[in-house]
């Protein structure tokens, strides 16, 4: 491996396990490489101006990728969720998200499903909990939980449309459905399916209806 990428990979393996296997940093740069496209959009929500230079991934990620610790989540969750596709039970798995979770304190679990343009604003401290399905153009802000109600309830998994906004501190647990372009508002705690085009606020979350 040679490159920016091959660099940066080695860098956080390097400082934060005692050892690994090194097929896992080839596999990794193979899995980054397969994903472009969704890595790509993520990097041109907040970085329009490299996708329209038409930058390849290694470079649009040498841009940003090295000081911008929610884009390292990002990028460290779509390798793993790739690889989690490929082989669930794969013993990588666990040492990418071990990295994203020393680097970036941030939480993606790989099983979950994110569609293209995920942004994350801040992040520190976020978890996204694990076997939820959330669509494209996903925002969320630091100190968000999407987990579950119960312990030891693998049932309980969140369907999220497109759109859709968590703002700082907010809360959704359990088994929920929200429609598309939802905002939850920050601290809020949701309990309830929400209905697309809601804001929902308070604790229990309620929509918010304008008078």
């Amino acid at each position: 491996m040679n490159g920016f990428l091959a660099a940066f990979l080695r860098h956080g393996f390097d400082h934060t396990f005692v050892r690994y296997d090194e097929a896992w940093l080839r596999l990794a740069e193979e899995l980054a490489h397969e994903q472009s496209a969704l890595i790509l959009s993520d990097v041109g929500v907040k970085y329009p101006a490299l996708i329209e230079q038409g930058l390849a991934l290694d470079d649009a990620l040498e841009r940003v990728l090295e000081t911008d610790a929610a884009l390292q989540a990002t990028f460290l969750y779509r390798i793993s969720h790739a690889l989690f596709r490929r082989e669930p039970q794969h013993d990588a798995l666990r040492y990418y998200a071990q990295l994203m979770r020393v680097r970036t304190a941030i939480e993606l679990y790989y099983s979950t499903a994110i569609g293209p343009r995920l942004r994350i604003v801040h992040g520190a401290g976020a978890i996204i909990g694990p076997r939820n399905t959330i669509g494209s153009d996903f925002t969320f802000y630091q100190g968000v939980t999407l987990g579950q109600r119960r312990q030891f309830s693998p049932h309980e998994t969140m369907v999220i449309g497109d759109g859709c906004t968590i703002f700082a501190g907010a809360k959704l647990l359990g088994a929920l459905r929200l429609g598309d372009r939802v905002k939850v508002a920050a601290n809020a705690v949701l309990l309830n399916d929400a209905e697309s085009d809601g804001v929902y606020i308070g604790n229990p979350a309620r929509k918010y209806e304008r008078l």
